[in-house]
């Protein structure tokens, strides 16, 4: 992202929000102390102590700070061709401005009421006619909704019986899940059909269990039947095994289907939250694939035939690596970690903060998730494992700009009557509800993966064909945590992720109150880390196969 360290009008600096918010908190101790009738003088200790400084936890009483004039002014190099896609792009960052520099809401609150009301509509109202396209994405309407709902905090048992009952019909006797009743088995329905059923499948802990003394009520409740427990594991083993492509290492994404890197990471997530056997080559030549995928520009294409660079299939692409093994080892050997991160680096614009998915592509909300969701990945494997209280943030810190994303979301994605939307103008939808939500998630959070305590499979040749280790388990993702602080470059401190503010605004500590932090999420599998806990706790639980 670039920015001016002038304003085009003056060759002084401009002042920073620091600046601007102490005069406006001087101006407005002026004002009330000379209406005031009070004979104590303006200077006075205790009079200017009288007045409360900013508290992120309302940042409306005195006014937030204004937004940075990154956020608010047009880029000083601008290309003089007219293009329809320069039009597009001034058209767009023109409606963001308007937005990002709002003076009196710069920074506004997270609408998470009416997002809740947007999202649960979509798992208990009937859906509009137009929908009916959306035929073959049943799966995914579910896994949307309920991310969005898990990232906002909403307890998600009240929907384990409905989810079961919708995704059960969808499952086929060859293994997997298809898009709607009656279709073919799909590996994106399949991921989308288990992401749902682990975001329904914690239960209370036996310490918030009540009648926790009553053993035939425990016992009832471990008989009953999981959400996890609908699966045909086996079924599902030799479905991912028919979709496998032997030749490049890559899988399709249903049987004769394409093959690409969505296939991959679909498959990939499906064989670690299930706890599936690799043996028999399910894995081989797969970390080889991927790496064949990278471009020149850095970024990822769907297959390793040339394609261009997409930010869907390089967050794909790299959560599958850092399945395979050690994400320090796994991605510094595979990939040009340089180009990677110079071409993530150019999909963040200013003065809009969002992020796009293609070289000379508009922002989108949906890529706070498919880019955004790369720098976690991309940060872990330049820091390597950390231990929880021992964070480090690198040699450069934080490697995108947390508050350019954040201040995009809700100044630019929350549509007024709930949902969120690819940008302004746009009309909300659950897709972008739920990945615009994991993406402020990411800003608001920082992703670290600790020391292995097991063997992982890091070590196996890039080309897979000779000496890998293909029957160990794919436990690499099981040891990532997140913390609510950002470590920086210097060990012990941490950053805020709005400059200016030292907490996320809104995160108050009053009792019962909710703020706008969202909760966490696994950074590989994008559900809560407890739902990924849960499902390794099943197939912990397993006797066999």
């Amino acid at each position: 992202m670039a920015s001016s360290s002038s304003s085009p009008s003056s060759s002084t600096n401009p002042p920073t929000p620091v600046e601007n918010l102490n005069t406006i908190l001087d101006n407005l101790r002026v004002q009330e102390l000379s209406s005031s009738d009070t004979s104590e003088p303006a200077s006075s200790p205790a009079a200017a102590e009288s007045y409360y400084p900013y508290n992120p936890s309302n940042p409306y009483i005195p006014p937030a700070p204004p937004a940075p004039a990154l956020f608010t002014t047009l880029p000083l190099l601008r290309d003089a061709l007219t293009t329809r896609s320069s039009v597009d792009q001034d058209a767009t960052v023109n409606s963001c401005i308007r937005y990002l520099g709002y003076p009196e809401d710069p920074f506004p609150i997270l609408d998470r009421e009416n997002h809740i009301a947007f999202l649960e509509s979509g798992l208990t109202s009937k859906l509009p006619d137009y929908m009916v396209a959306y035929d073959a994405s049943r799966a995914w309407l579910v896994y949307w909704c309920l991310s969005g709902l898990a990232s906002l905090g909403v307890d998600l048992a009240k929907y384990r019986a409905r989810v079961m009952d919708t995704l059960r019909p969808l499952q086929n006797a060859e293994g997997g899940f298809g898009g709607g009743n009656g279709q073919m088995s799909h590996i994106t329905a399949t991921y989308a059909a288990v992401l749902a059923l682990c975001l329904v499948s914690p239960r209370p802990t036996a310490a918030t269990t009540p009648n926790d003394n009553d053993k035939e009520e425990e016992e009832d409740k471990e008989a009953e039947e999981t959400p996890l427990d609908l699966i045909d594991r086996r079924a599902m083993l030799k479905y991912l095994h028919s979709v496998k492509v032997p030749e490049t290492g890559g899988f399709r994404v249903a049987i004769n289907g394409e093959s690409d890197v969505r296939g991959c990471y679909c498959a990939l997530v499906i064989i670690t939250l299930l706890g599936l056997p690799t043996s028999n080559g399910l894995v081989r030549g797969t970390r080889g694939y991927l790496s064949r995928c990278q471009t020149f520009e850095g970024g990822f294409g769907a297959t390793p035939d040339g394609n261009e660079a997409h930010g869907g299939y390089a967050f794909c692409a790299l959560a599958a690596l850092c399945m395979l093994g050690e994400p320090r080892e796994v991605m510094t050997s595979s990939l040009d970690m340089g180009r990677l991160i110079a071409w993530l680096s150019a999909r963040q614009y200013a003065p809009e903060g969002g992020l796009s998915g293609r070289t000379n592509k508009l922002v989108d909300g949906c890529y706070s998730t498919w880019v955004g969701g790369c720098w976690p990945l991309v940060e872990a494997a330049c820091n390597g494992p950390q231990k929880p209280g021992e964070l480090v943030g690198g040699v450069v810190g934080s490697l995108w700009s947390r508050e350019g994303l954040a201040r995009y979301i809700l100044a630019c994605c929350q549509n007024m009557k709930g949902g969120m939307r690819d940008k302004p103008n746009k009309a909300p939808d659950f897709y972008h509800t739920c990945y615009v939500l994991l993406g402020l998630s990411s800003a608001q959070h920082y992703s670290y993966y600790t020391p292995s305590p097991e063997t992982l499979p890091a070590s196996a040749p890039l080309a897979g064909e000779e000496g890998e280790n293909e029957d160990l388990p794919l436990r690499s993702a099981f040891t990532w945590r997140v913390s609510e602080r950002i470590p920086s470059v210097v060990k012990g401190v941490y950053e805020p992720v709005v400059e200016d503010i030292p907490t996320w605004p809104d995160d108050v500590a009053e009792e019962g109150a909710v703020g706008d932090r969202l909760k966490p999420h696994h950074p590989i599998f994008n559900i809560p880390l407890e739902c990924v806990e849960a499902a390794e706790r099943w197939v912990a639980g397993r006797v066999g196969f």
